[in-house]
């Protein structure tokens, strides 16, 4: 066999060595690419439904987005809709595979999983079947990943979010306080269909009404009304948070505000949320309190600065700001033009 012979058989030997190796390289892309795309979301607006879950499935959380856009939580309370596009689109759809967890760290990492996992179901059109399902675990020992993995996939991956130095497994709380949503009001001038604010003394309720022309309705005792302290109470609903709850396993105390009689009810009805309804009721004073003792000198009974409250939309005790919704507790002589003067 000449070596000319020999050179063509050894080229030909090479381009498909060159092939194989190119062939596999390819394959190897391909399968990393699927695995990002296995853990990112890539159409967020059109995720329904997220689902999470320990592995005891003591605590779950559903976050399910409603026909006028906003999202509930476990299908009873508004969910903070900042928190869950946080979740969903600066988390889900950002999540990147930066490769599988070392072989020494697996079966530590599977272990854990097994124990402290969050299982997460993302689901779009089809409510039966999730879109999307991964185990969140622990985080890299860099502390700069946190391993995920797929169902019936024995090679958890370290996941990173570009730009992110951290890791993720925290934005998938199933702590259900993280998700209510803290807003009580949150409607436009331009939303509101009415205001009525009530309180044990009738004179001093007035209420609020949006006519067909778009005219406001003012009802209440007085008579010389300053339409323009009017129309600047309705911009005060636009952005309206409770500070926390009252934290307590007895229900005793919100028996006994149901009992009582609130110093003030604000009822809101608005064409993007409905019916909010807030009754504020005094909450005793403590001897740690700052400000306990009046201007001359006598101690003050009740907080002057925060107030129980009941909500319609929940059934839990919320503590408030007189700092947030002092501005809203009016009362109708406020909108009285002789009170301007």
């Amino acid at each position: 066999m000449s070596s000319k012979r020999y050179a063509i058989i050894f080229l030909i030997l090479m381009a498909l060595l060159t092939g194989l190796f190119l062939l596999k390289d390819m394959k190897q892309d391909d399968t990393s690419e699927n695995k990002v795309r296995s853990f990112h979301v890539e159409r967020p607006e059109e995720v329904q439904l997220i689902f999470m879950t320990d592995r005891t499935g003591d605590k779950q959380i559903y976050l399910r987005k409603q026909e006028n856009g906003s999202w509930t939580v476990n299908d009873e309370y508004p969910a903070s809709k900042k928190r869950v596009d946080f979740l969903l689109n600066e988390t889900m759809a950002n999540l990147k595979v930066q490769g599988p967890a070392p072989k020494a760290a697996v079966d530590n990492v599977i272990s854990y999983m097994s124990i402290n996992g969050i299982k997460v179901e993302v689901y779009t059109e089809n409510l039966d079947n999730p879109e999307l399902t991964y185990t969140v675990g622990n985080t890299t020992p860099s502390q700069l990943g946190t391993y995920f993995k797929l169902p019936n996939d024995n090679t958890p991956m370290i996941i990173q979010i570009p730009g992110f130095d951290g890791f993720v497994n925290s934005r998938y709380s199933l702590e259900l306080d993280d998700w209510i949503s803290r807003r009580v009001f949150a409607s436009t001038k331009e939303e509101i269909k009415s205001v009525s604010v009530n309180y044990p003394d009738s004179a001093k309720n007035f209420k609020l009404s949006k006519t067909a022309s778009g005219n406001i309705d003012f009802t209440s005792e007085i008579t010389d009304v300053n339409n323009g302290a009017v129309k600047s109470y309705l911009n005060l609903f636009e952005r309206l948070n409770f500070e926390t709850y009252v934290y307590t396993t007895s229900d005793s105390l919100k028996d006994s505000l149901l009992q009582a009689i609130p110093f003030c009810t604000i009822r809101v009805e608005s064409t993007n949320r409905g019916v909010d309804e807030l009754q504020f009721y005094t909450k005793k004073s403590h001897d740690k309190m700052h400000g306990l003792y009046d201007k001359d000198g006598n101690k003050l009974a009740h907080d002057p600065s925060r107030f129980y409250a009941l909500y319609n939309k929940m059934d839990r005790v919320l503590i408030v700001q007189d700092y947030t919704f002092g501005k809203v507790l009016q009362t109708a002589s406020n909108f009285s033009l002789s009170q301007a003067e």
